[in-house]
């Protein structure tokens, strides 16, 4: 009889134990499209309301917010629904169950154009052991009424300055920054026509290899940055061919970071299908006007380009990033075999240049493969004069 009721205690003590809180500072890892990103997530809460903030680290500066919280019992739910530069139309749902000891909060992730749900599982900490970075932002006027986002993340030694891919801004270079700023003054700048700088009507005028280029020579300008190395991810190459064949005494260095392809460098290439600018495929978002605009407004760049350069290629592609079937197989080796004959050209075209291949490695290979790139970039800039 004691045992029964000892058990009826027990049951009785645990239906009615208070679901621990949820508030303080949490940390996971989660498999993105790049790679591990490493996530820092913070909920406090004012009166009956709870503010929660994500730091995607490895992604943006820019945290992602919610004050849409449903706590029932140790079910957890949270609702982002967002339209800030570069979480723009962004609409996500965490739902998570809270562990009795209020140690862990494990659940999935989802959203419009996440096939599936992607696990998160985050773990309580009393202090976040990754860095929480904030850089410092300028708006410089380019003219025409139009001012471009320049982003100082500190630092000291020589000056580096990042330079987006298309879509992407300034911020999204974070996860790379603190290996950086180690060694060098770092900035960065998101293009116009994104996140934060201003956004002209899409032309190729409007958008051409010089007017992006001339953006970024005022960027220089205004912030007083001299001869810095200029760091270029995927169309950013577009700006560094641009600048090395316009203004090379501006520049030390140039770093083509998987972004020495048709825009930055035309290989000779009769008909070359990667000049082609795709449809988008069916059930696939539209790129927004101002992408076509940039891509329009490329030209052709054949060299010489008298300025060091560095070109690293996220070479041979994976074919586990494209799809599983037969097609995207072969649709993965009809696009190794055109970027093998562009990165040969571009290798043989320009012999100063050091060309440097990472098998396998995302686009996003600062992301992918950060320490090989950092090391890399590291020994460039070393046997730069100056």
């Amino acid at each position: 009889m004691r045992f029964v009721t000892a058990l009826l205690s027990l049951a009785l003590f645990a239906a009615s134990a208070p679901t621990p809180s949820i508030t303080g500072t949490w940390q996971c890892v989660v498999d993105g499209p790049t790679g591990k990103i490493r996530r820092v997530m913070e909920i406090t809460k004012s009166g009956d309301k709870y503010n929660v903030s994500i730091h995607s680290i490895d992604e943006t500066d820019v945290p992602i917010v919610t004050h849409n919280v449903r706590v029932n019992g140790s079910n957890v739910t949270m609702i982002f629904d967002m339209n800030t530069d570069p979480w723009s139309d962004y609409h996500r749902v965490y739902r998570a169950n809270l562990n009795p000891a209020g140690s862990t909060m494990t659940g999935t992730w989802s959203g419009p154009y996440l096939q599936n749900a992607v696990p998160m599982s985050y773990q309580r900490v009393a202090h976040a052991t990754w860095p929480v970075l904030n850089a410092k932002a300028t708006m410089v006027d380019v003219g025409a009424n139009v001012h471009i986002e320049a982003l100082d993340w500190g630092g000291s030694g020589r000056s580096v300055v990042l330079l987006a891919g298309l879509g992407n801004t300034g911020h999204g270079f974070i996860g790379i920054i603190p290996a950086l700023t180690r060694s060098y003054h770092v900035y960065s700048v998101t293009r116009r026509g994104f996140g934060a700088s201003s956004k002209p009507a899409p032309t190729a005028e409007n958008y051409s290899a010089n007017r992006l280029g001339d953006d970024v020579i005022a960027v220089l300008n205004k912030l007083k940055i001299d001869r810095p190395i200029l760091i270029g991810h995927s169309i950013a190459g577009e700006e560094l061919s641009d600048i090395g064949t316009r203004y090379p005494n501006r520049v030390a260095g140039l770093v083509y970071l998987d972004a020495g392809y048709w825009y930055a460098f035309d290989p000779g290439i009769p008909n070359n299908p990667a000049k082609v600018i795709p449809t988008t495929p069916p059930g696939q978002p539209t790129p927004p006007p101002v992408a076509t605009a940039v891509m329009k407004g490329t030209r052709s760049f054949r060299g010489p380009i008298n300025v060091p350069i560095l070109a690293i290629f996220a070479y041979p592609h994976d074919a586990k990033l494209y799809g599983p079937t037969t097609a995207d197989r072969a649709e993965v080796a009809k696009l190794n075999a055109e970027d093998a004959a562009q990165i040969a050209a571009f290798e043989k075209r320009l012999p100063t240049a050091t060309v440097i291949r990472i098998p396998y490695a995302s686009h996003y290979i600062y992301i992918s493969n950060r320490d090989e790139v950092v090391r890399d970039i590291n020994a460039f800039i070393a046997k730069l004069p100056g």
